[in-house]
């Protein structure tokens, strides 16, 4: 309930505020000794979903032995952190003209070569590395970028981190009712990112992750077969204070036509 009420929600966001202030004052050279602060208190106060967690390494197959877990979700939080003081970063770099220095692209010219078909193109992606920073940079370059993302319940925060998302070109697309927004993407030849790594629950399509069944979402496939669009991964990942993102050549939907599945 606490979290509905409009001015608890905007004394959240006048919070938010107050640390992209602070975060604001370091230079990026400082982002992980930042980070590292920001997510031992995100850790602290994220009771919650910490419990989540070590439930399910407990319960997932190869990741993680027992003994190993508090620190495994001690550096999943420093992560969280850093991308998030990165992510308040990136506008002073774009001002100098710095971004290329910190992020790398790498098969992205595949892009231009699968619009030039006149289907568009689907990316799929899910949160790894510094995915809002990848989004940014994508369309630095260019690219016609139309991203799907569910909005954030507190309306102040939701404004305050799209004008962030859209300042170099990407469009935002809303998760709900958003199927005319994504087939008019399609058909005007521009790209569409979609998130696939979270649960789709009984609309979704279940796969094996790390032993156990999980529900992913069936939309990109869908899209992909009715109109005749490719399908691109891109997988991003940090090595220091470099971010690289990779875009994998594209799945073509007429191999896939006839399989059910």
């Amino acid at each position: 309930r606490w979290r509905r009420w409009a001015p608890f929600q905007y004394f959240l966001y006048l919070v938010l505020r107050s640390v992209v202030m602070v975060i604001d004052m370091f230079p990026y050279a400082m982002a992980p000794q930042v980070g590292k602060w920001l997510g031992r208190l995100i850790h602290r106060i994220d009771r919650k979903h910490a419990r989540i967690a070590v439930k399910n390494l407990e319960r997932s197959r190869g990741v993680c032995p027992p003994d190993e877990i508090p620190a495994f979700i001690g550096r999943v939080y420093r992560h969280i952190g850093l991308g998030f003081v990165e992510m308040l970063m990136m506008p002073r770099l774009m001002e100098r003209h710095e971004i290329s220095r910190y992020v790398k692209m790498e098969g992205f010219h595949r892009v231009k070569e699968a619009l030039a078909q006149g289907r568009g193109l689907i990316i799929v992606i899910g949160h790894l590395g510094n995915w809002e920073l990848a989004g940014l940079a994508g369309a630095l370059t260019g690219i016609p970028l139309h991203s799907l993302a569910r909005p954030i319940e507190n309306p102040w925060v939701d404004r305050y981190l799209n004008r962030f998302r859209t300042q170099t070109g990407q469009k935002i697309i809303s998760k709900y009712q958003a199927l005319g927004s994504m087939v008019r993407v399609l058909r005007n030849n521009e790209t569409l990112v979609i998130q696939v790594d979270q649960d789709a629950r009984h609309h979704g399509v279940y796969v094996d992750f790390f032993g156990r069944p999980a529900s992913t979402h069936r939309s990109p496939a869908l899209l992909s077969l009715k109109y005749g669009t490719p399908v691109a991964v891109a997988n991003v990942y940090r090595e220091g204070q470099v971010h690289h993102s990779i875009l994998s050549e594209p799945i073509l939907p007429d191999a896939f036509k006839d399989h059910p599945d």
